[in-house]
């Protein structure tokens, strides 16, 4: 709608309310304009919205409208039993000390998108709750991020298990947390860039500055949705150093299953744990990693104990195809938004990609994909990392060492045997011969190798 098709009395309206605006540009200033308008008016008439709207920067999703309110609705829904599915998630799995915390994180990212939606769907009764639309709008921008986020740390567990030592290293946790860092300043850059035009009368210049800091925190939202792919693929180009094929390793080795509904038995992580106080002492600081029945192709890497299955073999191959996915997904979604931020187009104009139904497809079912391979795909299990050794126990299994007890592993290897031959089991039911004991408890004359981080 063009200002020449109001009728006289609302052109010379909406020429007094621009009056005031000091020159910015035309769509900045919303907030106040309204607000100058309800003081002035008492009610803005429907054809000054109408105009005021198609002035505004086009948005990814458009504009809500009342027949955006039952989708909104919909995925409100769809959303809140995600969040509800990863809090069950966690809390069975904590009863039974499965401390997998990411499925709180899963958690979090869904309610925001419950936030998100339901504000939305707020806005769709009436365009002039300014101020809810603006809270939609910072959860539409946050959730992308923060799943690309969980994403990569999904992803850097399969590097780690693939390179015990690089993926434990202070330069790869330096480099994570550097990333990490970085994208919170470009989630901030995109919120001020969304928000400061609605809040404030800009200055053409201004105006596009804001536009061109929104375009850059987009193409950075890009490229950080591919970390997870560049951490896969590292994973299995990278060739294993000499030192990664001598790096003690602790998994999970009580995990019998990634099936979608299985739970490990209770209290089987304690009782790992306490086992320390019986092992060698580079098990100590062993480098955590994912459980997988998986031989890597360089034998030579010591293992706390190996993980053993009744259900057939634990691999990675659909561990890999979750992060690959669900990362392809997230892409397109941060691809489509960042695309719309270099269109520049007034709401009036605005062309295809703004229309609803692409962000309803994008941040709407493609994460209704990505919560189902999580939940399905069970990766509180595939990307289950052991807790770090209690430091009660490290402090008792050191203290021992340093007393001289080392006569102590020997008469450990004796009695593990023997617990071996009467159970046919050793932390796994699977643990049924001398081989397997030797594995276990390390002899004395490995005491003392130089072993990786933790």
């Amino acid at each position: 709608m063009e200002l020449s098709d109001l009728p006289p009395f609302y052109q010379t309206l909406i020429q007094a309310l621009k009056a005031r605006t000091n020159g910015a540009a035309e769509g900045t200033g919303i907030l106040k304009l309204v607000n100058s308008g309800k003081a002035t008016l008492g009610t803005i008439p429907e054809p000054i919205q109408k105009y005021t709207l198609g002035v505004q920067n086009a948005i990814f999703g458009d504009y809500p409208k009342t027949s955006d309110i039952a989708p909104s609705i919909i995925f409100t829904v769809i959303f809140f039993i995600f969040f509800v599915a990863h809090l069950f998630v966690f809390f069975k799995n904590y009863s039974r000390g499965h401390k997998f915390w990411l499925s709180l994180c899963f958690a979090f990212y869904c309610l925001l998108r419950v936030l998100g939606f339901a504000m939305r769907a707020a806005w769709g009764h009436n365009i002039l709750r300014l101020e809810t639309g603006m809270a939609s709008s910072v959860f539409t921008i946050v959730p992308i991020v923060l799943i690309a986020s969980f994403n990569c740390v999904l992803a850097q567990r399969i590097f780690t298990w693939k390179h015990p030592h690089l993926g434990s290293t202070n330069l790869v946790w330096g480099c994570m947390i550097s990333l990490y860092t970085i994208v919170t300043g470009v989630v901030v850059m995109a919120i001020v860039s969304a928000l400061v035009p609605y809040i404030y009368f800009l200055s053409q210049s201004h105006y596009d500055m804001c536009r061109r800091v929104g375009q850059a925190a987009g193409i950075l939202c890009c490229i950080y949705s591919l970390t997870a792919l560049i951490f896969v693929i590292g994973a299995f180009v990278i060739p294993t150093s000499e030192r990664g094929r001598e790096t003690w390793t602790y998994q999970p080795w009580w995990i019998e299953s990634f099936a979608p509904f299985y739970y490990v038995e209770r209290g089987a992580q304690k009782r790992a744990q306490d086992s320390f106080l019986e092992r060698d002492m580079h098990s100590l600081d062993a480098v955590r990693i994912i459980a997988s029945t998986t031989e890597m192709p360089h034998r030579a890497l010591e293992k706390v104990q190996s993980c053993t299955s009744k259900s057939g073999q634990l691999n990675h191959n659909w561990s890999i195809v979750i992060i690959l996915v669900t990362t392809m997904l997230i892409f397109i979604s941060s691809v489509f938004r960042c695309v719309s931020l270099f269109e520049m187009q007034e709401q009036r104009y605005q062309s295809w990609i703004f229309r609803n139904w692409i962000m309803y497809l994008m941040f709407g079912v493609f994460e209704v994909f990505v919560n189902l391979f999580y939940l399905i795909g069970r990766v509180d299990l595939r990307f289950y990392r052991p807790d770090r050794i209690a430091n009660s126990i490290r402090e008792k299994r050191r203290s021992s060492v340093n007393n001289g007890d080392l006569s102590q592993v020997d008469t450990l290897r004796g009695s593990d045997l023997e617990k071996v031959e009467n159970t046919g089991s050793y932390g796994s039911p699977e643990y049924n011969n001398e081989a397997a004991v030797d594995q276990a408890v390390p002899p004395v004359e490995d005491v003392h190798r130089d072993v990786g981080p933790n």
